[in-house]
């Protein structure tokens, strides 16, 4: 029986590190997506969401995708309160694809969630049609502040507090035991331009093992079986990035472990179609 695609935008602070590019390229390769966009979020620095919106709009060139896709800009700096949104093309995007979909529109944040944060207080119905992906924080169930929280904690306890459908990646605990070593060169180089390129990015480092946190955003819709899944009831997110698990409010879905190994070889498998 024939299931249609799961529709998805991917939220990307795209320029920040080199794991968006590898995440960016798995989900358009993958060929198991309705991709609807992109929308491009800050990483806490001027300029930032600029600079991720040329970045997403780079990879998909080198995969000869540019013109198959909208990329928006999204919001340039982070909320400032908790009932004032960012509005932004991109959050216009994730309001507009959310309200005219039949049935779910999964975000995926690999970044602050400021972009759907502010969609969800200009238009707070698309709750009940979103489910939101976002890698963020340490281990669970403790949490703590890192990176993509913490370049929003305010959107972050927004979502939090709202009723979309969320499931949680924790970047420290989970995602980060998926790596990129010196010894999958073999997997990535000359494998068409953007191969080259996502190998260029992990050179950089002079060959140091890299986690590709955001990868396990697409693995977790693409391959579920490789990831341990766990339902809990939704803690309070503090300012500090931790859960207060004493006052909880419906629940969340928390990726606790993958199987890093299965995901590296998928990704190399969907990574050969560049070629």
């Amino acid at each position: 029986m024939y299931r249609p695609f799961k529709k998805i935008i991917i939220d990307s602070d795209a320029k920040n590190e080199l794991d968006d590019q590898y995440a960016i390229t798995y989900a358009v390769l993958s060929e198991s997506f309705d991709i609807r966009g992109f929308t491009a979020s800050h990483y806490g620095k001027n300029g930032s969401m600029e600079k991720s919106h040329e970045e997403i709009l780079h990879v998909l060139n080198l995969l000869g995708r540019s013109d198959n896709y909208s990329v928006l800009h999204g919001a340039v700096e982070a909320l400032s309160d908790s009932k004032t949104p960012r509005d932004s093309d991109g959050a216009q995007f994730i309001i507009r694809e959310a309200l005219e979909t039949k049935d779910s529109l999964y975000v995926i944040c690999i970044g602050p969630v400021t972009n759907l944060a502010s969609a969800y207080l200009l238009e707070p119905a698309i709750q009940d049609k979103i489910k939101c992906i976002w890698l963020a924080g340490k281990a669970w169930p403790e949490g703590g502040l890192f990176f993509n929280n913490r370049n929003d904690i305010i959107a972050a306890q927004l979502i939090f507090s709202s009723g979309i459908d969320l499931t949680l990646i924790p970047s420290v605990g989970t995602a980060n035991k998926l790596k990129v070593r010196i010894q999958d060169r073999l997997h990535i180089k000359g494998r068409g331009r953007i191969g080259d390129y996502l190998w260029h990015l992990f050179m950089r480092r002079l060959g140091i093992s890299k986690a590709i946190y955001d990868v396990v955003s697409i693995a977790a819709l693409k391959i579920p079986h490789s990831c341990t899944w766990l339902t809990a009831p939704r803690p309070e997110l503090r300012s500090d990035g931790t859960y207060y698990h004493n006052r909880t409010q419906g629940t969340i879905t928390v990726i606790t472990d993958i199987n890093a190994e299965n995901i590296k070889k998928d990704f190399f498998t969907c990574l050969k179609r560049a070629s």
